[in-house]
C-alpha cells in the first residue's frame, strides 16, 4: 500500500517538462510511478491547487545561536513549502559545530558554502575579514575534503566596505584556493569596488554571481539602462546568476530593466536571515516568488528558479527539485490567489503585486510537515485505513 497519493493537482515540474494535472505517488519516502487501482493510506485531493517539487532556497543563513544573523530553518521553511536550502554562514573555525548542531538536527535538507574568512559571519558588530593574508588555505582544503558530501564550494563577500583598498584581490585569491581543491566559488556582489565585468572575467563556469539585481554600485546595468554585454557572455560561459535579494540587495529598477532586455536570473533565493524571517520585504521564498510572478515571469520559470536550478547547484538534480520516479518525496502544494500587496526595495521604490502563492502543504521525505487548516476543515484527507 502507498503512503500518500496526491490527486487532481496541477503539477508544475520543470525538470520533467510537466505542467498539467497529474497524480503524485509516495511510498517509503520516495516518489514512485502511478498505476491504475493503487490504494494509499492517505489520499490528498489537490483539486484547484498547484503541486510543485519541494522548494529550494539557494542562499540563506541558518547558523542560529552560532551567528547573530542565523535564522531557524525548520520554522522558516517547512510552513512555506521549502524542503532544502544552502547556507553561507560558517568558516573553517566553526563549520564542524554548524554541521553537528544545525545541519544534522534540522528536518530541512541543508548544504553549505564555506566562508573563506575562518570565523564566517559570526557577528554584525563588524565585517568579516577578507584580507587574503589571513585565508587559511590548508585548513579550507582539509575541511572541504572531510565534508565533501555537504560543502559545495567557497564564499567571498566582495564589497567595497569589506575590501578596504584591496580591490578585487580577495576574489582572485579565493578562486585560486577553489582551483586547488576543485570547487566553485560564490561571490557576493554588492557595492562592488571594481566594474562588474572585471568580476565576471575572474569567475569560471559553475561559479555563482550573487545579488545580481543589487543597485548600489557597479550593477549589471550601465548608466543608460542597458544590460552589459559581459553579463550575457558570462552566462554563455556557464556563470550562474542568483537573486539572493535579502533586505538590501534587490533593486526593482535594475530588475525590470534587465527583464525587459530578456535577462532573468538563473536562481531565485532569499538570503534569509533572522531579521528578515517573516518580515518584509522578503518574508519568505514564496513571497519573493509571488512578486516575480507579478513582474511578468511565468510560473514555470519561477518554479524552475526555485527547484531544478538550485538542485543542480546542490549536486542533487535527480533527487530533489523534481518529482521524478525514485526522487526524494519532497512536495509543496500551493494555491495561487489574487492578492494585492505593495513591495518595497532597499531604496523605497514600490511595486504593486497582484498575485500570491499561498502555501497549503509541505511534504518532506514523504512526511507531512505542514498543512493549512482549511485542508482539515474541508476534509481534503480521505483516510483508507
Amino acid at each position: 500500500m502507498l503512503d500518500l497519493l496526491i490527486i487532481n493537482g496541477h503539477v508544475v515540474d520543470p525538470k520533467n517538462n510537466v505542467d498539467g494535472v497529474k497524480n503524485i505517488v509516495i511510498k517509503s519516502g520516495r516518489i514512485v510511478s502511478y498505476e491504475a487501482g493503487m490504494t494509499a493510506k492517505h489520499v490528498i485531493d489537490a483539486d484547484g491547487k498547484y503541486v510543485f517539487p519541494g522548494l529550494i532556497d539557494a542562499h540563506a543563513h541558518m547558523f542560529h545561536d552560532g551567528t547573530d544573523i542565523g535564522m531557524y530553518p525548520d520554522a522558516a521553511y517547512l510552513p512555506t513549502g521549502v524542503t532544502s536550502a544552502i547556507d553561507f554562514s560558517a568558516g573553517v573555525s566553526n563549520y564542524q559545530i554548524f554541521r553537528q548542531a544545525i545541519i544534522e538536527r534540522s528536518k530541512v535538507r541543508i548544504k553549505s558554502f564555506l566562508q573563506v574568512c575562518s570565523a564566517g559571519l559570526v557577528t554584525t558588530s563588524y565585517h568579516e575579514c577578507i584580507d587574503p593574508k589571513f585565508f587559511n588555505a590548508d585548513k579550507i582544503e582539509r575541511i572541504y575534503k572531510e565534508n565533501k558530501d555537504n560543502i559545495l564550494g567557497l564564499k567571498i563577500r566582495q564589497s567595497e566596505e569589506l575590501a578596504e583598498g584591496l580591490g578585487i584581490q580577495p576574489l582572485i585569491e579565493t578562486v585560486k584556493i577553489a582551483e586547488r581543491i576543485g570547487c566553485p566559488v560564490e561571490v557576493h556582489c554588492t557595492n562592488i569596488p571594481v566594474p562588474t565585468c572585471e568580476v565576471l572575467d575572474i569567475l569560471r563556469p559553475g561559479d555563482i554571481f550573487q545579488h545580481v539585481y543589487q543597485g548600489v554600485k557597479n550593477t549589471i546595468i550601465d548608466e543608460d539602462g542597458n544590460l552589459y554585454d559581459c553579463v550575457l557572455k558570462a552566462r554563455e560561459r556557464g556563470i550562474i546568476f542568483d537573486t539572493a535579494e535579502g533586505r538590501k540587495h534587490g533593486d526593482y529598477d535594475v530588475m525590470m530593466q534587465a527583464m525587459e532586455q530578456g535577462f532573468i536570473a538563473d536562481i531565485c533565493s532569499t538570503d534569509l536571515v533572522l531579521g528578515s524571517m517573516y518580515r518584509r520585504p522578503i518574508f519568505s521564498l514564496p513571497n519573493l516568488m509571488s512578486r516575480y510572478l507579478s513582474m511578468g515571469i511565468t510560473l514555470n520559470q519561477v518554479i524552475k528558479m526555485t527547484t531544478e536550478k538550485p538542485a543542480e547547484l546542490m549536486k542533487m538534480e535527480n533527487e530533489i527539485g523534481c518529482l521524478s520516479e525514485s526522487a526524494y518525496a519532497d512536495v509543496a502544494i500551493f494555491d495561487l490567489v489574487e492578492h494585492k500587496q505593495i513591495y518595497r526595495d532597499w531604496k523605497g521604490t514600490e511595486f504593486k503585486g497582484q498575485k500570491m502563492l499561498k502555501p497549503e502543504m509541505t511534504i518532506k521525505d514523504g512526511q507531512i510537515m505542514y498543512c493549512a487548516p482549511e485542508y482539515i476543515y474541508e476534509e481534503y484527507f480521505k483516510c483508507n485505513e
